[in-house]
């Protein structure tokens, strides 16, 4: 019996998207200048920008509730709940291939 061919799939850091255009995005306002900036933390109500975003690592810190990681994709994880496939398709880092 030949096993049936199934298409590659695989994450592609390459295909995340730009840390600045999804944090705007996704949180709204983000303060301007410079490589650490400020948003307002969805993980925790929030009234004072807390959470500090890196626009060109995707690096995101909250000062108040702790929420971290070192990408959007981690934040994409974290905020939506999703496992690393899921949170990798919804940013567009997952590549579909080829059949193998």
């Amino acid at each position: 019996m030949i096993a049936a061919r199934r298409p590659a799939q695989r994450f592609d850091r390459a295909r995340l998207p730009d840390p600045l255009a999804y944090y705007a995005a996704e949180l709204g306002f983000i303060s301007s200048g410079g490589v650490w900036r400020s948003a307002l933390c969805p993980f925790h109500k929030d009234s004072h920008p807390s959470l500090r975003v890196n626009t060109q690592t995707g690096a995101f810190k909250c000062m108040s509730c702790g929420a971290h990681g070192g990408d959007v994709l981690d934040f994409q994880m974290q905020r939506y709940g999703l496992p690393f496939a899921a949170a990798a398709k919804a940013v567009g880092a997952w590549n579909e291939g080829h059949h193998v």
